[in-house]
């Protein structure tokens, strides 16, 4: 066990299954050694492999729960002999038999079978290897998957070893530019849950979830709080059906969630329904959402008459803002991605700033370094705000990345006016009024200059009228 699995499932010395002492790391790494040295990797991709490793998890988890003993089973959500079937087929049969189970579970008319609403997210229109890759996937059932009891493996590891192996399509998920996807660095996201102070009674959604790692970020956050999570305490929803397939894998592992419950991601456009995120569920109000939206997309494009009730038609990251504070319930917290143009732009950008301000509590504004994780030059930022009207208070603390300055008080911006770019600066706030948030490292800083900052920021009752952060 130096690689920190065995060679087959058992029990150690000790009499402890083998299977409970490996470590996400070493899961992750098994995988891509098999990916590097037992497949062709110019005829699959990085998520391709990953995704096929998800479905096969997947079936064999679904046996193992239906082969427990009667007081623990669960009944299976795939057809009674689906797995032991894949373990035997290879060439045609075996792509044969994989293409129409997939097909029977991505079925999405549930009519009679809704223990399969997860089922029908993770095989919603799946992308099988060609017929000429099948060599590969049956060494992958036989050698990697099938000699293993992988209910045994701790759920923690077994999301961490998803969660690796996520970072290591990052390249990958970043092509795919039709539907603008990107992977939000971890760090990034522990630190807004921080921030927007994420516990077990909150219900946490995300409306353009892509590979789901907002969601694990929060539940992660939760669960170190309470180990009883509420079914409903993680949403999402995308519109690219491979994200949705990815979200909820990453889901499942991390959480041990029973597949047949119902499903928290769904493939829809958010930005066509007036609520914060599509069958989150009857009576199910949220009270926080973390939003990284695509900043671009070469695919879809905004629909500028969908929606009456937005405040301006804009782009993607314009309308995503907007929805989210037009729909969340009053004392909803949000943390949303925004480029630059959402802050110092005219137009629809310059009336959604307008109207934020008027119908929400605009806290804090965090200035990432350029490029830290969507492409090459481009500059994010992360808006944090309170659903509500804006407090009495003295004016919000301008923050950039290896600053935090008092911000100066001025008049509401209006459509016209184009607010100037916050600057970083030496100076520091009183230590009455000094706020800072967790540490966010850029991927290019040097140890010298990185912002090394880790309290989160810490509300308080305030005497003036915000306003936007200034020069």
């Amino acid at each position: 066990m130096a690689n920190g699995l065995g060679r087959r499932s058992g029990t150690t010395a000790a009499g402890v299954q083998a299977e409970r002492l490996w470590r996400g790391e070493a899961i992750a790494e098994r995988f891509w050694k098999f990916y590097r040295e037992g497949t062709n990797t110019r005829a699959i991709t990085r998520l391709q492999f990953l995704e096929h490793v998800g479905y096969l998890l997947f079936l064999k988890l679904d046996h193992e729960r239906a082969q427990r003993s009667a007081r623990f089973a669960h009944p299976p959500v795939a057809p009674v002999g689906a797995w032991p079937d894949l373990a035997l087929l290879s060439g045609d049969a075996l792509h044969t038999r994989l293409a129409n189970l997939m097909a029977d579970l991505g079925n999405q008319d549930l009519t009679g079978r809704p223990d399969r609403q997860i089922a029908s997210v993770v095989s919603r229109d799946a992308q099988l290897w060609g017929l000429d890759r099948m060599a590969e996937l049956n060494k992958l059932i036989v050698e990697q998957i099938g000699p293993y009891r992988w209910l045994a493996v701790s759920q923690a590891e077994l999301g961490r070893a998803f969660s690796q192996m996520l970072r290591g399509c990052r390249d990958d998920i970043d092509l795919k530019i039709e539907t603008g996807q990107t992977l939000t660095p971890l760090p990034v996201l522990n630190a807004i849950t921080k921030v927007l102070g994420v516990g077990p009674e909150d219900i946490v959604i995300d409306p353009a979830c892509d590979a789901g790692t907002t969601l694990i970020a929060a539940y992660n956050a939760m669960l170190a709080a309470n180990r009883q999570l509420a079914p409903t305490a993680l949403a999402g929803a995308d519109l690219d059906a491979q994200m949705c397939r990815l979200s909820m894998l990453n889901i499942l592992f991390h959480t041990g969630r029973p597949f047949a419950a119902p499903a928290p991601i769904q493939l829809a456009d958010t930005l066509k329904h007036k609520v914060p995120v599509v069958r989150l569920g009857s009576g199910i109000v949220p009270t926080v959402a973390i939003c990284n939206p695509p900043f671009k997309s070469n695919g879809v494009q905004p629909d500028a008459t969908m929606r009456e009730d937005f405040w301006a038609y804009g782009d993607f990251p314009t309308n995503f803002l907007q929805h989210l504070a037009i729909t969340l319930p009053q004392g909803a917290r949000a943390a949303v991605f925004v480029p630059d143009g959402i802050l110092f732009g005219g137009g629809a950008a310059a009336g959604l700033r307008q109207n934020l301000l008027k119908n929400c509590d605009v806290h804090t504004l965090l200035r990432l370094p350029t490029g830290l994780f969507h492409r090459k030059g481009v500059k994010s930022n992360i808006l944090f705000f309170t659903k509500s009207s804006p407090s009495r208070a003295v004016s919000p603390l301008r923050r950039t990345c290896g600053c935090t300055t008092p911000g100066r008080a001025t008049t509401t911006p209006t459509p016209e006016t184009r607010l100037p770019r916050p600057t970083s600066t030496t100076s520091s706030p009183p230590a009455s009024r000094r706020r800072v948030l967790p540490h966010v490292p850029s991927r290019n800083a040097s140890a010298a200059t990185r912002w090394r900052s880790s309290s989160p920021v810490r509300r308080r009752a305030s005497t003036s009228k915000p306003t936007w952060p200034q020069n």
